[in-house]
């Protein structure tokens, strides 16, 4: 096996495949780069068994890639990636001795290092699914953005540490909740399509991350097993949670007895000053709400209280006055991006409906609790 390459190209596809690999994996293959040369193109791979990614680089004017032979070998990650992003070359050339002692060459630097054969590597399935659907990638990090906060972070129930993605004719419903708050997204697609899978927020967010910044789609493929993420010459693939995920048309509200618009940045910064008043370690805050003037208060035994008008309010219907996790409804305002919101009440303990009034695209809902009195 012999290769040279643009150094800076390699470290990018090198990190994107990184990106799958643990640092605990049980099979030393697994916490390695397998690197496998043809004869016109270089596969990259990493796995730890839940996600798996696959780079394939073919010769361009941009990448520089030029192959004597062919070959291919595992290496640990962490030692090949501190060389790549350290050499100080345009160009980076491998060879291979041995089947498992590869040699790195900058121009004025030569690394040896000892890896692992090439058919070691575990035998992993890339096949397509056949349920498949296209996001630009300005939509894929949006959904990732506006609901995988509200995605659970514990064991107990793993469904929920994803985003559920329910494809229903042409409208693609991506939700998120941890039982105490829930946010959606709804995306309208040109092809009419039927699933339901849940698809781990970690998983989504490497994805993410690996994305650059060109504006290209995003081909998704689908099975009740796996999704399959192909892009920029990668395939990104990851297992589905296990287990049913909520039926959330149950928990979103459709009638409501009062509403409250407001300025978003207003409602967030007079949150954001009471998030030092902690009651058992939670930022509680009271909303009361009347059409005559809505105020925001808190209050701890321990520490002090606050109360704060907003002024930007409009709120029309029933007087009401209710508790909810501050925390939560800064990240939803957060989350939602938008420049003035709208809260839809049902009443002091159920679920409060969070929105754009001139998008009802995206939602979100926090669940109040009982009051700090």
């Amino acid at each position: 096996m012999n290769f040279s390459i643009d150094r800076k190209y390699f470290y990018d596809q090198l990190s994107i495949v990184a990106r799958a690999i643990s640092p605990y994996s049980p099979l030393p293959a697994l916490s390695g780069i397998c690197i496998q040369v043809e004869a016109d193109h270089l596969i990259l791979m990493g796995s730890d068994s839940t996600i798996s990614i696959k780079t394939i680089i073919e010769p361009n004017e941009e990448n520089q890639l030029k192959i004597e032979s062919t070959g291919s070998i595992i290496i640990e990650s962490k030692y090949l990636l501190e060389i790549i992003r350290k050499l100080e070359c345009k160009i980076v050339s491998f060879e291979l001795f041995d089947d498992t002692l590869i040699r790195i060459e900058g121009d004025h630097g030569t690394f040896h290092l000892n890896g692992i054969e090439g058919s070691e590597y575990p035998s992993i399935d890339f096949y397509q699914p056949q349920n498949e659907f296209i996001l630009s990638k300005k939509q894929l990090k949006e959904i990732v953005r506006q609901t995988g906060f509200a995605c659970a972070d514990s064991d107990s129930r793993p469904v929920l540490n994803g985003i559920n993605f329910n494809m229903q004719g042409e409208n693609l419903y991506c939700s998120a909740t941890d039982t105490y708050r829930l946010a959606r997204k709804r995306i309208t697609l040109p092809q009419e399509n039927t699933f339901n899978i849940t698809i781990s927020n970690r998983s989504l967010n490497e994805i993410v991350k690996s994305l650059n910044q060109e504006e290209e789609d995003i081909q998704i493929f689908v099975d009740q097993k796996k999704a399959q993420f192909i892009f920029d010459g990668t395939t990104f693939q990851t297992r589905l949670l296990d287990g049913t995920f909520p039926d959330v048309e149950r928990i979103i509200p459709q009638h409501f007895i009062s509403t409250l618009q407001i300025d978003a940045r207003e409602l967030s910064n007079a949150i954001d000053r009471t998030n030092f008043i902690l009651t058992d370690k939670v930022h509680l805050i009271k909303l009361e709400c009347t059409p005559k003037i809505v105020e925001i208060k808190t209050r701890s035994s321990e520490i002090g209280d606050s109360k704060e008008e907003l002024l930007s309010s409009i709120y029309g219907g029933e007087d009401l006055t209710l508790t909810c996790n501050g925390s939560y409804m800064l990240d939803a305002l957060k989350a939602l991006g938008s420049s003035r919101v709208e809260l839809s009440f049902t009443g002091v303990l159920k679920p409060i409906k969070i929105s754009d009034p001139e998008d009802d695209s995206t939602l979100m809902i926090v669940v109040p609790v009982r009051s700090i009195d």
